[in-house]
């Protein structure tokens, strides 16, 4: 017993990050195994390849995908990959092989519970990416966003922040396009506002280089949901903004931030207070009303 969570242990290493889906559950030699109170269990048998297994949050449920559909799956006459989401129990019994509906560019790059119901499925093509949402308890397709990156769940669930890339200019031969960022929360455009500032319809070629939304940082939600805060650069001079976005549609912008690079990570200490690390130092903010104020530099 002992050699065999010797040999185990060692398969979990050598799978490559996203393959390990999460701490619980990971994959040695085309199998699927979770880690139990009685040491590593192995709930799969069949051979088959697999990639990206996570557990659902109760733990009760497991999925991961097979890149090419099994013989006893019926086929769907479709372009594009051909992804199977597999649905099994906590003993290794398969409940259902989700085949998501539309098209989807290439294989799926991550695989993750939204909540107990819902199974949100990542692919990214040229341009884009596309993300499914898919029913775990039916097998349906319940929504493809078709356009974005990211795609960032709140923790409740009812929100996803993504990030949008609008381009626009003259280009020419040689000459690349301009392009700005946009945050759409749900499918609902929030930032760069459609008013004010700017003063160009958000997502329609504007005649000038809007002075938000230009290299976003990465999404964080604070923790019940008030706010989702990123980095942000204005234009022309690239001066680094904090934005807050809420789903209510307010809009915080923080003064400049000489001292905090464009795609900082934020970390939210509650719903209020919020900091990121800058050259070795650590800013700290508080929201205040409609302003983000830096309260202490360490």
């Amino acid at each position: 017993m002992f050699a065999l969570w010797i040999a185990v242990t060692a398969l979990l290493f050598q799978v490559q990050g996203k393959d390990a889906g999460n701490r619980d559950v990971w994959i040695g030699g085309s199998e699927i195994w979770m880690k139990t109170n009685d040491g590593p269990q192995q709930l799969t048998r069949d051979g088959i390849p697999k990639r990206l297994p996570v557990l659902s949050p109760d733990g009760k449920r497991l999925v991961y995908v097979v890149d090419q559909w099994l013989p006893e799956v019926p086929r769907r006459e479709k372009d594009g990959e051909e992804e199977d989401v597999v649905e099994i129990d906590g003993d290794g019994s398969v409940l259902r092989h989700i085949i998501p509906e539309g098209y989807i560019p290439k294989q799926f790059q991550r695989l993750e519970w939204i909540d107990n119901q819902r199974i949100g499925a990542m692919a990214c093509g040229h341009a884009n990416c596309f993300y499914c949402i898919l029913d775990a308890n039916t097998g349906k397709t319940l929504k493809i966003m078709q356009e974005g990156f990211d795609f960032i769940w709140s923790h409740n669930g009812q929100w996803v922040a993504r990030r949008t890339v609008t381009y626009f200019g003259s280009g020419g031969e040689g000459v690349p396009l301009d392009e700005f960022d946009g945050l759409l929360l749900n499918d609902t455009e929030v930032y760069p506002p459609p008013a004010g500032e700017d003063r160009v319809a958000f997502r329609t070629p504007p005649l000038h280089m809007p002075p938000h939304g230009h290299s976003f940082g990465p999404f964080a939600w604070s923790p019940n949901d008030v706010w989702v805060a990123f980095t942000d650069t204005k234009s022309p001079d690239g001066d680094v903004y904090v934005v807050l976005a809420s789903p209510t549609g307010a809009i915080v912008l923080s003064t400049i931030l000489a001292d905090v690079d464009s795609g900082a990570k934020l970390d939210w200490t509650d719903d209020t207070h919020l900091q990121a690390a800058a050259g070795g130092r650590t800013v700290r903010f508080v929201v205040d009303g409609n302003q983000l104020r830096k309260i202490t530099l360490n």
